[in-house]
């Protein structure tokens, strides 16, 4: 099994696991076993190819239009063709690195790990753009998915590199500072390369609107590579040039300036340079997420807080009478509610009060509560009708039979996710020594030679005892005593002498029927009389003891 068809296999498993009704624990334990195979989790080396080759990449005229719709400083960059499979992140990817042992796969199963791994990381930085890591995990372990931000995020930490979002100015949106945005490794990973990707879609603008009820949103990605002569000039403008630098001096009592002769600075220097644009792009862009985080918190939380104030302000104004409206409006809101809630919110809503009540008050306060809740229970008895009662027994009735389905449900299910867990681990257990032969079959004949004298050949020989022991076996049962067989006295048939009973004379009944008859005697003389015409001297005595007999 090559890395390929390893990768393959493991996302395959992946994806099982997502089916699952418990998919997060299946999840992140095959992901913590993955973790623990070195051979195939080292380090990604990751060069990008940053130059458009003619021989090699293809212009995508759909993206190259959304190009134009994007900031003025990447107008001069070539979106080159990737396939639109739903795996088109990983596949920019994989044109940018021209490594062809690497597969989507790979990548795939490779985010998936990251995000499990540093899972509080990603959660506090887009959690609230695009919901928890928890909740996007399931689609990502099914190949084929389209990615979003924490795709992207994850990947700048497998490959330590520094991806630049470029997003279209197409239908604002409230998260466009975060889509077009430079996504750094999460610390202490220093990334060690610049790429740019572009949110792209298949369609042009307008077909894409036609489809999507006159709204716009991405569902590609592509690869930006920049012109060779481009690439050049701008290598080349990364060597900056010093002018010669002047100071005043007098000569013959006049002043004059002359040059003072300097070097330019070192590669060294230069690198530093480059470095620190570098870092500064960094922290311009995580500075505006963190910004544009701190500000839908601050303005929830202000937004929370007028809201209780004004509810607070009005109750502490309003009158008994107005008291007693809303506390009557209020009831009969909940009474609403709750007549039209499903049996399953009803219990969801009794666990939360149940769980709510619990966790506040003490010992003594839960046993006035049982004891008034208790006496209410009695007294609402004692004064309902027989039609009411009815009514309640049926509505416990329903409740206890809906428990009863529901822990069989449970039941069913865990017995369920025990055999499903049982077949993971079993195929997991499978991939992992499938891994692990191919990992010592380089040093297989090595250790053989080495340890030649401590080699066991296969079969084993087998054992003296067990052999004798078939042997004899063997013998009992095919002794003369075992195969011996007899004739029976009444049937005529030959049986196993095993199988056959003896019994004496005496002891049968009827034994006349058992004699021959007289008709019978007379044809079988006869039948002897007219064969010994034809017979000779020994035959013709044979015969006559046989009639002697009859």
């Amino acid at each position: 099994m090559n890395r390929c068809q390893k990768f393959a296999r493991l996302l395959q498993l992946l994806g099982q696991c997502s089916e699952s009704i418990v998919y997060y624990d299946e999840i992140a334990s095959v992901v913590q076993r993955i973790r623990q195979i070195e051979s195939i989790m080292a380090p990604i080396q990751f060069h990008p190819n940053q130059v458009f080759d003619e021989t090699k990449h293809i212009v995508d005229p759909i993206a190259k239009k959304y190009l134009e719709k994007a900031t003025n400083d990447v107008h001069h960059l070539i979106p080159v063709k990737v396939a639109d499979d739903g795996n088109c992140f990983y596949h920019s990817i994989l044109l940018l690195m021209n490594n062809p042992t690497v597969t989507t796969d790979e990548l795939r199963v490779r985010t998936i790990i990251e995000l499990m791994t540093n899972e509080a990381y990603y959660d506090s930085m887009y959690s609230q753009f695009i919901g928890s890591v928890a909740f996007i995990i399931k689609a990502m372990c099914r190949n084929n998915t389209f990615s979003e931000l924490y795709e992207i995020s994850a990947l700048c930490n497998v490959l330590k590199c520094n991806i630049r979002s470029i997003y279209p100015k197409i239908d604002f949106r409230e998260d466009m500072n975060i889509l077009n945005n430079v996504f750094t490794p999460a610390p202490p990973v220093i990334a060690n390369c610049n790429i740019e990707i572009l949110w792209s879609h298949v369609l042009n603008e307008t077909a894409a609107r036609a489809a999507n009820n006159g709204a716009w949103s991405p569902n590609h990605f592509v690869p930006l590579l920049s012109s060779a002569m481009h690439y050049t000039s701008e290598y080349e403008n990364k060597s900056p040039t010093f002018p010669t630098p002047e100071k005043k001096t007098f000569k013959n009592n006049t002043p004059t300036r002359i040059r003072s002769p300097e070097f330019e600075c070192s590669p060294s220097s230069r690198r530093r340079i480059d470095n620190m644009g570098m870092y500064s792009t960094q922290s311009i862009s995580s500075s505006v997420l963190q910004q544009s985080q701190s500000d839908i918190e601050e303005q929830r939380r202000v937004r929370l807080d007028a809201q209780k104030e004004r509810a607070r302000s009005s109750r502490m104004n309003e009158t008994a009478e107005h008291r007693q409206i809303r506390l009557e409006k209020q009831k009969h809101r909940d009474q609403s509610r709750r007549s039209n809630e499903t049996e399953e919110h009803r219990q969801l809503r009794l666990e939360k009060q149940k769980t709510r009540n619990q966790s506040n008050e003490t010992i003594e306060q839960r046993q006035i509560r049982l004891g008034k809740q208790k006496t209410r229970n009695q007294s609402n008895r004692s004064n309902e009708t027989e039609q009411q009662r009815q009514i309640r027994l049926e509505k416990q009735r329903k409740r206890s039979e809906a428990s009863r389905v529901k822990k069989k449900f449970e039941k069913h299910t865990f017995d369920n996710i025990d055999i499903h867990r049982q077949n993971i681990e079993i195929q997991f257990s499978e991939a992992e020594e499938e891994a692990s032969l191919d990992n010592s079959s380089t040093n297989e004949n090595i250790i053989k030679k080495k340890n030649d004298s401590n080699y066991s050949c296969w079969p084993k020989p087998i054992p003296r005892e067990l052999k004798e022991a078939r042997l004899q076996k063997f013998l009992q049962q095919m002794s003369m005593s075992v195969l011996a067989d007899a004739t029976c006295g009444i049937c005529n048939v030959r049986t196993p002498i095993q199988q056959s009973k003896k019994v004496p004379l005496s002891k049968i009944p009827n034994i006349p029927l058992l004699k021959v008859s007289d008709e019978l005697k007379n044809l079988i003389t006869n039948g002897l009389s007219s064969l010994s015409q034809h017979l000779d001297g020994n035959s013709t005595a044979i015969l006559q003891n046989i009639q002697s007999n009859i």
